[in-house]
């Protein structure tokens, strides 16, 4: 017999220490750092809102109102199947398009409103404060203006398409603050509030903040964090394996030894090892050296009878298990017979009982064994009934057989036979035909059998056996079905 592989219980308890600390020390960092990024988020997505609402109250909407006029006029003509987004920026189709919208950034307008926006975003310590007039259904965004330096603002009529994000739309006008991580601006938020004039949307008042610095902030105070809790984690190992070695490892070694040395030849070892003991751990373990000691005064007493009474058990355990398996089993093929297949049928009732109705009932019979053994002798016949059994067996892999009668056999369909019995009865009729005109073999081995199924239906069946008489049925049909075969 191989032996086991022994792994101590310092392993296991070092092992266990490690692992409790390593995921408590990572979740806590995680809990942090999340709370970390919570915290960021919330704070930048709130003050974007806050710029964009106080944007909207300093900026003259008539002022945003003209300049919208403008570049959506322009668009309109355009026409906003020919639009050339930004993501071609910088190509002659773009220019092209662009200079459509040429003389709106010379407009006093613009300039003035420009001007304002380039005040506020020092003011705020802002990235960019700009107009874009949303065209949801569209999936497109207009820039009216853009307070962005002169290198990296968007042009009055420069369209931003986009398929995802959150934008707003006619129920709901309002950008909510949202982070993205691109990689040409990277960490950046960015929030909208609506400019309406006149009772009518002129577009959204944006406004970008980078968080890169406060990023980098946030990935340094997490890995800082990180180290810490390595390092109080060592710490908490370990003390904890100092602890767990004091108090447990070494008085269950001290037991562990006693115990391999129990049978040794010195006779006083033996039968006083653990009366010797002391462990004064005031815990389960202690308690286990006094049920030890205790045994210890009682072996010697009870030890002809225990080894007399487990051999006693065992020669009855063994005749009870052999006699309940030649209770069920068929002696002639070695499959389950009748009584396993009523105890089957037993718990399938108590499964429908609890709603499992995914079950079915295979028939199989053997043909001419009347014949065969009128002609052929018994034995013959019994050859006949095992190379069936066999095939049964084979085709029906996933499910349990049973011998039922003489010649008759009952398969209880389950998993994937119960999905797939239909190509499986072809192939059990297919092979049945093989053998059939197979001339190597004997009249005995060339075995026929009719085979027919049902699946239970709850429309209509109530029991087991309500499936057992469709199936039978259905073999019987096709029992019929083959001998009006074989008179053709």
């Amino acid at each position: 017999m191989k032996k086991e592989r022994f792994v101590s219980l310092r392993l296991k308890m070092t092992i266990g220490v490690i692992l409790i600390c390593f995921l408590i020390g990572l979740l806590a960092i995680l809990l942090v750092s999340r709370i970390a990024t919570n915290i960021v988020d919330k704070e930048y997505g709130d003050k974007a809102e806050q710029i964009a609402k106080a944007m909207v109250s300093v900026v003259d909407p008539k002022d945003v109102s003209e300049l919208n006029d403008a570049v959506m006029n322009v668009w309109s003509e355009v026409g906003a199947e020919n639009v050339v987004p930004s993501s071609e920026w910088g190509s002659d189709e773009w220019n092209a398009y662009m200079a459509n919208y040429e003389g709106i950034e010379d407009l006093p307008t613009f300039v003035k409103v420009r001007d304002l926006f380039r005040e506020y975003q020092d003011i705020f310590n802002v990235d960019c404060i700009y107009v874009i007039n949303y065209k949801t259904s569209l999936k497109q965004g207009i820039y009216v203006i853009d307070g962005a330096p002169d290198e990296d603002a968007c042009p009055p009529g420069c369209v931003d398409s986009f398929e995802d994000g959150i934008w707003p739309d006619e129920e709901n006008p309002v950008v909510p603050a949202t982070i993205t991580n691109e990689e040409v601006y990277g960490w950046l938020v960015t929030a909208g509030y609506p400019i309406v004039y006149e009772g009518k949307i002129l577009g959204c008042m944006c406004v970008d903040i980078s968080m890169n610095d406060i990023k980098d902030k946030e990935r340094s105070y997490t890995i800082s964090t990180a180290i810490a809790m390595i390092i109080l984690a060592l710490a908490m190992i370990i003390l904890a394996l100092l602890y767990v070695s004091v108090s447990i490892i070494r008085p269950v070694a001290l037991l562990s030894n006693t115990a391999k040395n129990y049978c040794s030849e010195n006779n006083d070892v033996v039968h006083h090892a653990f009366e010797k003991l002391q462990i004064n751990t005031h815990d389960e373990i202690q308690e286990l050296l006094s049920s030890m000691k205790q045994m210890e005064s009682d072996m010697n007493s009870n030890i002809t009878t225990l080894v007399d009474t487990k051999v006693a058990l065992k020669e009855t355990e063994d005749k009870a298990n052999t006699l309940q398996a030649l209770a069920v089993k068929d002696s002639l093929t070695g499959i389950r017979n009748k009584t396993a297949y009523d105890h089957e049928v037993g718990k399938i009732e108590a499964d429908l009982a609890d709603g499992f109705n995914e079950f079915g009932l295979a028939m199989v019979d053997l043909n001419f064994l009347k014949r065969t053994n009128d002609t052929y002798g018994h034995e013959k016949g019994n050859i006949s009934i095992r190379r069936l059994c066999m095939l049964v067996c084979e085709i029906f892999e996933h499910s349990p057989v049973f011998r039922i009668g003489g010649d008759e056999f009952i398969v209880i369909l389950k998993n994937r036979d119960y999905r797939n019995v239909d190509s499986l009865i072809d192939d059990f009729n297919k092979h049945l035909t093989d053998v059939q005109n197979d001339d190597t073999l004997e009249p005995w081995e060339k075995i026929s059998a009719a085979i027919g199924y049902a699946k239970f239906d709850k429309k209509i069946d109530s029991t087991v056996d309500d499936v057992f008489k469709r199936a039978d049925k259905a073999m019987y049909d096709r029992k019929v079905a083959m001998k009006a075969e074989r008179k053709d």
